[in-house]
Parts: C-alpha cells; structure tokens; sequence
C-alpha cells in the first residue's frame, strides 16, 4: 500500500477521533456536570497521563474516570478486537489506580461513538470490559 496513502487515513482517523472527543466533552459541559474536569492530569507509577473526563461527586465522594474513543469496532479485524478492548481497559485502569490512593471509589466507563453492527461483536467488547469492572456507553444509544 502507498505511504501516503497510509499516512492520509491514519490522519483521517485521528481528525474522525478529536471531532467525536470534542464533541463528547462538550455535552459535559453543564451545570448538571460542573464537577466535570477535561482532561485531568494523573500520574501513577511515574508515569503520567490525562484523562479525558474526570468527574469527582463531593456529595459521596466517588471519582468518575470517563475515556472518550472513537473506535469504530466494524473496521478492526475480528482476531483483533480482544486485545483492543483489553488495550483501552488497562489504560483506563492506569488513571483508576492513580485514584485509588485518594481512598474513594472510583467508576470507570468509555464511551465510544456508536455500537458495532456485526453479529455478536457489541457483546464481546462490553463482556471483556465489563469484566474488568469498565461501563461501556455507546452514545449513539443516549442520543434523542
């Protein structure tokens, strides 16, 4: 395949992935989520990161640590959607860990753009997630 040609769709791909981001972060921008925190910087283990939404409940006291992704889960090959999914929770569970020092519980999710319409493949990706304790939203689902 040609360079550019790889190098033109990788670029698609990021542009198609800040596009959905922004506009995700934007519904959390309200009075109703004021404890709303994009792009919260973490660090654990020496490592740094941010996380996309950070939401921290004064009333109870819990952390709510949201990952915007735009994967579309159609395009990924079926021998890859294991160890995608697993890729997005150990991140996810890297900005969780920095949390747990603070002795608060914390509640993850991702958020991805739209569930995937092949046969059986929303299952796969919300079993092996959820069984690593991460709420899967697809926002195509909470649209009106």
């Amino acid at each position: 395949m040609d360079k550019d040609k790889v190098f033109q769709e990788f670029m698609e791909r990021i542009k198609r992935g800040r596009k959905f981001e922004a506009w995700e972060r934007s519904h959390w921008n309200s009075e109703l989520n004021s404890a709303a925190k994009s792009e919260a910087p973490t660090q654990w283990k020496g490592k740094g990161g941010r996380t996309d939404i950070k939401l921290e409940l004064k009333e109870d006291g819990d952390v709510v640590i949201v990952e915007i992704k735009a994967t579309i889960w159609d395009n990924i090959k079926e021998n890859r959607i294991r160890s995608t999914a697993l890729r997005h929770a150990r991140q996810i569970w890297r900005y969780i860990e920095a949390q747990l020092t603070q002795l608060v519980d914390v509640i993850p999710a991702i958020v991805y753009p739209s569930p995937p319409i092949t046969a059986g493949r929303k299952e796969q990706v919300e079993e092996i997630l959820n069984e690593r304790g991460i709420q899967v939203v697809w926002r195509e689902e909470y649209q009106p």
